[in-house]
């Protein structure tokens, strides 16, 4: 891909002026300047206050701005706004600015061998968009796979999604049936677990569909029709920086099989607590779709459950799947019969859940070979 199409990606900006305090996305950021979408207008030459950021890719820069320019909007993907320039010196602030930006235009790492994709949850009900995105995926992410993106046709769906997988960002349209967006944004702040997931909100709604978004917790609002270029570069900003941030010992991935939602709950807790990315299924269709997209380091099997016993899910794993990953079965059965239900599965182990939480968590460790 040429460097063209690299040099552009989505940040939050946050303006204040004597009259005015506005809450907008830009784009085309250079060392000097950068293009805030809004519908607030200034005098050329305002002086004001400028704030840049975006989760995860860009702490906060403070800069002290001018309005250099005025865009009216135009064709779609030309939204009207201003540009604002800056002077960040040889301060911080520039000299963050600028190692950005030399990221941008460098060539992507090579991955290491267990390099996970970027995990994007995108909640629209329009097909046209999930098909854009398909297609943006495969253009601007140079290495297949480095992106892997779950649709959500609507909030509850979505809602299910949060509660099985972790993602890096959610995309999240307004105009959604049932729940609006704003709804669904809320509720996730309120969500101690999601509670610091970047989102990103989407609508045609212009400044109703902004405010109440922005105010529900996105942390970025952009228009519709959405410019791909933009928004897929700050993707694999994300990506990239994710991948930086990533401890030396690679976190390890544990997907959990149990029909209890209390034993779920109580399990992702703990294992998250200790330092382990963690996915949850409650039953069968569930389980094969997040064992393919999260692709777990171990899974933990309930050996009780109404659709299958978690021995014949194991053994199924093994034999017809080729799945080679360590797998535990988990169970309140007699410690002899779980033995012999785990040999003969092929599993790895087995654990009784009147061990505790403490002793799973050990176990899990000892599997996957990581210190505590």
């Amino acid at each position: 891909m040429a460097n063209a199409d690299r040099d552009r990606f989505i940040v939050r900006a946050e303006i204040r002026s004597s009259d005015a305090n506005v809450i907008s996305y830009g784009f085309d950021l250079t060392a000097t300047s950068i293009f805030v979408v809004t519908e607030w207008h200034a005098a050329i030459g305002t002086q004001v206050s400028l704030r840049l950021s975006f989760p995860r890719i860009l702490e906060p820069i403070d800069v002290v701005a001018r309005i250099g320019d005025i865009r009216v909007a135009g064709e779609p993907g030309e939204p009207g706004g201003i540009r604002l320039v800056f002077d960040t010196g040889s301060g911080d602030a520039g000299a963050r600015l600028v190692e950005l930006l030399a990221r941008l235009s460098s060539p992507p790492a090579a991955p290491a061998e267990d390099d996970r994709p970027c995990r994007v949850l995108l909640v629209d009900d329009s097909w046209l968009i999930r098909d854009m995105f398909a297609y943006g995926t495969a253009r601007f992410f140079e290495r297949p796979g480095a992106l892997a993106v779950d649709h959500a046709e609507d909030a509850e769906r979505a809602w299910d999604k949060l509660a099985g997988s972790t993602y890096d960002l959610v995309i999240v349209d307004y105009f959604l049936p049932s729940e609006d967006g704003a709804s669904l944004i809320a509720r996730l702040r309120r969500d101690e677990r999601l509670a610091h997931t970047p989102i990103v909100a989407i609508s045609v709604g212009g400044r109703d569909a902004r405010e109440a978004t922005l105010s529900a917790g996105a942390d970025v609002f952009v228009d519709k029709p959405l410019v791909f270029r933009d928004l897929f570069n700050t993707l694999r900003m994300l990506a990239e920086r994710r991948d930086e941030a990533r401890p030396a010992a690679q976190r390890k991935a544990i997907l959990v099989f149990d029909d209890s939602p209390f034993a779920l709950a109580l399990t992702r807790a703990a294992l998250e607590s200790a330092g382990f990315t963690v996915a949850i299924a409650e039953d069968l269709s569930s389980f094969e779709r997040q064992r393919v997209a999260f692709d777990p380091d171990l899974i933990l099997v309930d050996v009780q459950m109404p659709e299958a016993f978690g021995d014949d899910v194991a053994s199924t794993l093994r034999g017809w799947h080729g799945v080679q990953v360590p797998i535990l079965l988990v169970s309140s059965l007699d410690q002899g019969e779980l033995a012999r239900r785990a040999e003969w599965a092929h599993a790895s182990g087995y654990i009784c859940k009147g061990a505790g939480m403490s002793e799973l968590v050990r176990r899990c460790r000892e599997l996957l070979q990581v210190a505590a």
